[in-house]
């Protein structure tokens, strides 16, 4: 996060059990992101990022092998309903798959299970 109402600049994970945002970091890595997706500026224009990531065992330990393609379902899935929320309040959206996996992890203070698949700010159209 960096340019939003009423939330504070950082870093924020989702916690679904209580439907909360976690704050994991206090500075803004927008630009930091923004390098690790090989410099694409919307990523440091955007008032926030949102990562989706996969924890790929979680599915694969019921699924299998197939468990990684209901993980790529998901994630598409999420960012479809990501680009549709931002197009109803008028915000630009895009999503963003170029970028430094290890860097993205450890720029987002992830754990080691947590693979990013998606960088997607979200702001004020320009």
């Amino acid at each position: 996060m960096g340019n939003v109402e009423n939330l504070s600049p950082g870093v924020y994970k989702y916690n679904p059990e209580r439907h909360e945002l976690i704050k994991v970091r206090d500075d803004d890595v927008r630009e930091e992101l923004a390098e690790a997706a090989l410099s694409q500026v919307w990523v440091k224009e955007g008032a926030i990022d949102i990562i989706i990531a996969a924890v790929y065992g979680r599915t694969t330990k019921k699924y299998g092998d197939r468990g990684v393609r209901y993980v790529h379902m998901e994630a598409g899935h999420a960012a479809q309903n990501i680009y549709l929320q931002a197009a109803t309040l008028n915000l630009g959206t895009v999503t963003v798959g170029a970028f430094h996996d290890e860097r993205v992890k450890e720029i987002m203070s992830m754990p080691e299970d947590e693979i990013p698949l998606y960088v997607i700010p979200v702001g004020r159209k320009g």
